[in-house]
């Protein structure tokens, strides 16, 4: 049912003559002058002559803004936007294989799973192979010919026959310096479920041409997509530009539904009526749960037992625009419809329960893959999305036009108001919590929430794509992750020398918050947000300045002079700003009483309800009668299967006990298990997250303290040398790990 590269090509050149006088492409003479600026800097011949000291310093040290890694994360000015080839933002610096770590105040370095401490000549030494890993990596590219898929999956095997090579070669930061140099070969896209998601929604016949290992390289994919951009003719960052204007990319979920849940009638009514009408017989209100936790809570007390309610929020409230539901009969798909609102509860009705939806009538049938749902399962197989995807687009649309009868915009609820709610009483909040409790999530999606209901007076769930794309690149909200060295000169205002015909001379320079209030105060009407990520890792006392006087809410407007221009200056009171804190690396109680009393705080805390899912091992199948003929779905045995959940809760009461009070802080949060929003559901997904997130995580927390790491991972995980397990750590032993860690929830 796939499509063929032809029709992807034309639909993708029907969008940029749709899109190309509103979307603010980038110059391809400045593309080809920044490239020239990057890959030059860091060349092969660079690295080859490149010491250890030398490659330590200038490759890998992040603090050093002329670094390569600097470069490929954050260099944003007139040499260079790292932005305009391809993302690589977000997570820890673990991501670049060694990094100087704070907490130890020494480099640090992956070995094998773990994070260890390292002198300053192992770090040397470990920077050297890596200049010459990329060294060898050039040569392999380089020579590649490219002209089919079997040359790619050549140089893959050649890459991967060098065991040094074979895992650092799929690193995001290595394929994104790797488009720089070969863009012809390598794209700008470094993230294989941000990849795998763009193919799924262009319908690409990839699923019949790589196998299931190869949908996780991104260098196949590359050469999938780059004959899209080669027929095309754009260049990778304005093509991707497009791209991410007509799609979300990740963010889609997919579902199929049991149509036997319906009569035949029921079935007609929700069909024609442009909702989705989930099966529950509960007199309530259910957006009034923040939580699947209080969702449980309010079942138990009536003794409602029809569906659990990790079901009934997936049916309702879980749900969220633009997730697809497949109507199944058994395995035969009959209707899709994609989500065009949130969750609804008409009292007078007689389906009180309902989503807003487009429903298709499947027009070419398909059998989905997978389990038949009891109600309502996860559709996972990547072909099985591209199907879903594509009837979608080709079925008969039964209704074109959502139903006229809305309700009003709702109140905000949980977090988002308890941020909106504080955030108004004291102008600037900072959200606390141990790593991975969603603090940057919560800080970004509120501010988008306020920012549509003002603009739009709608929830952003519900705004057309343009008109979200609006919000987020809307001139009142502005990001800024701070850092070590971030100072007084950055954020309100410095003397930055400048050389004017010949003269070295001195002018004063807006920081962030100086230029971002002069916006607000231009614009009464509109709130302007400002949010400083990961806040705590400044000096805000010396930051803020004088500015700690004048952000406080009762004396915004009032005017105080600034210490190097002397202009007069105010904070406006439409200018609000939310800090990001992460209680691992800093308390609340060593901020600055003075700053203290300014800010609001909200503690976030792990949300065991969102990630309460079973990681299944893939079913066994028996051929009991020893046939050898085809078997029947009596004969699938189940595989090992651990609840993210509670394994997460025993993990985390582990390291309260074992780190005692300072542990509170140290607990780990929800955020690790999702993907894109979604929690994460292959037994391979939930080995990397162990494997590189979880385990060095408690390493740095404990300092490598093995007697420690027993209490809190369990003893099996450990040999009798009282070293890790790394053979565990591999998806083919998911058994045997889940065994391991199942003594924590035992």
């Amino acid at each position: 049912m796939e499509k063929n590269i032809e029709e992807i090509v034309g639909f993708l050149s029907q969008q940029y003559e749709r899109l190309k006088n509103s979307i603010n492409f980038v110059n391809d003479d400045l593309l080809a002058e920044q490239r020239n600026y990057f890959t030059t800097k860091f060349s092969k011949e660079v690295l080859k002559r490149m010491t250890p000291e030398e490659a330590l310093e200038n490759l890998m040290n992040s603090k050093n803004r002329d670094s390569l890694v600097y470069h490929l994360e954050f260099k944003n000015d007139e040499d260079f936007n790292t932005s305009n080839f391809g993302g690589i933002g977000g997570g820890t610096a673990g991501k670049f294989t060694i990094f100087h770590s704070n907490k130890f105040d020494q480099w640090v370095k992956w070995e094998g799973n773990s994070q260890v401490p390292i002198s300053d000549q192992a770090a040397q030494e470990r920077a050297y192979e890596i200049s010459q890993n990329l060294v060898k990596l050039h040569h392999h590219i380089e020579n590649s010919p490219h002209e089919t898929l079997e040359d790619v999956r050549e140089m893959v095997r050649a890459i991967e026959a060098d065991q040094e090579l074979a895992r650092f070669y799929q690193y995001g930061w290595v394929h994104k310096y790797f488009h720089l140099f070969y863009p012809e070969k390598v794209t700008d896209f470094s993230s294989t479920n941000t990849f795998r998601s763009l193919l799924v929604k262009l319908k690409h016949p990839f699923v019949n041409e790589i196998s299931v290992e190869e949908e996780n390289n991104t260098y196949i994919l590359d050469f999938l997509y780059n004959e899209l951009v080669k027929r095309i003719g754009l260049s990778h960052p304005n093509l991707s530009k497009i791209v991410y204007s007509v799609f979300e990319l990740g963010s889609t979920n997919y579902y199929k539904v049991e149509l036997n849940k319906y009569s035949a009638s029921d079935l007609n009514k929700m069909i024609q009526s442009e909702y989705f009408f989930p099966p529950i017989k509960l007199n309530r209100d259910l957006s009034d749960f923040t939580s699947t936790k209080e969702l449980r809570e309010f079942t138990k007390g009536i003794d409602y037992r029809e569906y659990s309610a990790t079901q009934i929020n997936s049916l309702t409230i879980g749900l969220k625009r633009n997730d697809v539901l497949l109507l199944v009969d058994e395995r035969e798909a009959k209707y899709v419809g994609v989500l065009k609102g949130e969750y609804e509860f008409i009292n007078e009705e007689a389906f009180q329960h309902r989503v807003p939806i487009v429903w298709h009538k499947v027009k070419d049938t398909f059998e989905i893959s997978g389990k038949v749902p009891k109600l309502i399962n996860r559709i996972y197989p990547i072909k099985d999305q591209v199907n879903v995807e594509l009837a979608v687009e080709k079925g008969d649309t039964v209704s074109s036009e959502i139903l006229p009868n809305r309700k009003e915009i709702k109140p905000l609820k949980g977090i988002m108001r308890e941020i909106n709610s504080l955030l108004m009483k004291k102008k600037q909040i900072i959200l606390t919590g141990a790593p991975g409790t969603g603090k940057s999530y919560w800080a970004l999606n509120t501010v988008y929430e306020l920012v549509a209901r003002q603009n739009y007076q709608n929830s952003f769930v519900n705004l057309r794509f343009e008109e979200q794309d609006q919000v987020k690149s809307s001139e009142q909200i502005k990001v800024v992750v701070m850092h070590s060295n971030y100072g007084y000169e950055e954020f309100v205002e410095g003397l930055r020398p400048e050389n004017i015909n010949g003269d070295l001379v001195f002018n004063v320079k807006e920081g962030v918050l100086k230029e971002f209030a002069n916006k607000a105060a231009l614009k009464p009407d509109k709130n302007y947000y400002l949010i400083l990520d990961e806040i705590n890792r400044t000096d805000l006392t010396k930051v803020f300045g004088e500015l700690i006087y004048s952000i406080e809410n009762t004396k915004r407007g009032e005017y105080i002079d600034l210490s190097v221009s002397k202009d007069r200056f105010t904070v406006p009171s439409n200018l609000y700003i939310i800090g990001t804190m992460n209680n691992a690396d800093k308390s609340v109680s060593l901020i600055d009483l003075a700053l203290r009393r300014r800010f609001g705080f909200i503690n976030l805390e792990t949300d065991y309800e969102l990630i309460n899912q079973v990681i299944q091992e893939s079913p066994v199948l028996v051929d009991e009668e020893g046939t050898g003929e085809d078997l029947e779905l009596e004969q699938v045995t189940t595989g090992a299967e651990i609840n993210i959940s509670d394994w997460l809760l025993a993990v985390n009461e582990r390291i309260v006990d074992t780190l005692g009070s300072e542990g509170r802080d140290l607990q780990i949060g929800h955020s690790y298990f999702l993907s894109k929003g979604a929690v994460i559901s292959e037994p391979a997904q939930f080995v990397d997250v162990i494997k590189y997130e979880i385990i060095p995580l408690l390493e740095e927390y404990t300092y490598n303290n093995t007697d420690q790491l027993k209490k809190i991972l369990g003893r099996k995980i450990f040999d009798s040398s009282n070293r890790l397990r790394n053979d565990l750590l591999s998806e083919t032993k998911f058994s045997d790990l889940v065994e391991a860690l199942d003594e924590q929830v035992l």
